[in-house]
């Protein structure tokens, strides 16, 4: 993808052989509905609720590199695409907690001035193409993610920036007002509480093995990121129509100079649940019955769990045997296999439970590391001997 903005500007999506560039995709819904556009997101469901396609190819915007294009398609069709254009997480890659004060001494200058001067030519491309200055409006007005952003009408498009001081420089286009001014979905804007709770009711698969998993679950990428508590944060709430991002929670949680040093996740995951007028049930332990309930209503749990290489390449490791021979089996969770699990000394995790086999006694879950960690399985005493806090969202 590469865009070019003040004057003329231009938007193409690269597939494997061709490039087609489209005119005005920042102010023109038409624009969205070209097929060559459309096409360049890969192949998307006509049927689906609910898509989220990144690109991967390089855009650039006001003349900067965006660092994640990401588009979402309900039913088939483009709603919304999102361009983040800095993000402390990825500039800065992870850091250490002991190295955090040299990394901020050293490099933290050198990203401010970068900050500042995408921030300015961010806000100046596309008061540019508004032909105006942005509107402040409050997107959410209380709690650890309160924030004010810019609301600007390009064309027939709308578009919301969000900038968080020294951390995040994003924006995103709609077509139309409402979904540019609020976090919500337009289900959870409007429907009624028994028809939101039939929606995500509808997304249970129940599957002839047993299986019941939760379609449609985005999957966002940490990367080189202390970003895998906020990672599944934001598929959760984005699953359950709260359209912020990976990026927002992180900026939101203090999550400075690649470090979670002093940073408060859990006080995002309550101004979250917050946000999307949901209530966030949370224990100390996973409790598989509470999962099950959450699930069978459409709802998936966020854990946070002691993590082992040795334990995610068994689970790593299966979920490849599993999808050649589905009668293959994890080991029992017998003395000998259980000297192998994590304990409080290994490493913390954050992973989202998507779904569960009661008779086969497995937790499915997803990781924030991309596609092929879609859908793994663990047996359910091992989610519930390693984890140590788990979040049930519900209505």
């Amino acid at each position: 993808m590469a865009c070019a903005a003040h004057g003329q500007l231009q938007l193409s999506l690269r597939p494997a052989t061709r490039t087609f560039p489209i005119p005005d995709a920042l102010k023109s819904a038409a624009t969205w509905e070209a097929a060559d556009f459309v096409a360049g997101w890969g192949a998307v469901s006509a049927t689906a609720p609910e898509e989220h396609r990144n690109y991967s190819g390089k855009c650039l915007v006001f003349g900067h590199e965006a660092y994640s294009v990401r588009a979402v398609f309900e039913r088939g069709k483009l709603t919304a695409i999102t361009f983040v254009m800095l993000d402390s997480g990825a500039w800065f890659g992870f850091v250490p907690d002991a190295d955090v004060k040299r990394v901020a001494a050293t490099k933290g200058p050198q990203f401010t001035a970068l900050y500042q001067q995408t921030a300015t030519d961010v806000e100046r491309g596309l008061a540019s193409l508004a032909g105006s200055a942005g509107r402040k409006v409050p997107l959410v007005d209380k709690g650890a993610l309160k924030q004010d952003v810019l609301i600007f009408h390009t064309g027939d498009l709308w578009v919301r920036l969000t900038t968080r001081e020294n951390q995040l420089v994003k924006f995103t286009v709609t077509r139309t007002e409402p979904d540019a001014v609020s976090p919500l979905s337009a289900l959870r804007r409007s429907a009624k509480k028994d028809d939101q709770a039939r929606a995500f009711a509808s997304r249970v698969n129940n599957a002839p093995n047993g299986d019941r998993v939760l379609d449609g679950v985005p999957i966002f990428t940490q990367g080189d990121r202390a970003y895998c508590g906020v990672a599944t944060l934001a598929m959760e709430m984005q699953f359950l129509g709260l359209r912020l991002d990976t990026e927002d929670y992180a900026a939101a949680a203090g999550i400075k100079f690649g470090s979670t040093y002093h940073s408060d996740i859990r006080a995002v995951f309550e101004a979250a649940a917050d946000a999307a007028k949901l209530k966030l049930a949370r224990t100390t332990q996973f409790e598989f019955e509470k999962a099950r309930a959450a699930i069978d209503a459409g709802i998936p749990v966020i854990v946070f769990r002691r993590w082992s290489q040795e334990r995610d390449f068994l689970h790593g490791a299966f979920a490849e045997r599993f999808q050649k021979d589905p009668a293959a089996t994890l080991p029992k969770a017998d003395l000998n296999d259980r000297k192998s699990w994590p304990t409080k000394d290994s490493f913390s995790h954050s992973s989202l439970v998507t779904g569960y086999n009661l008779a086969r006694r497995e937790v499915i879950y997803t990781e924030s590391w991309g596609e092929h960690a879609r859908n793994r399985r663990m047996r359910l005493e091992e989610m519930e001997g390693t984890s140590y806090m788990a979040y049930y969202p519900h209505l």
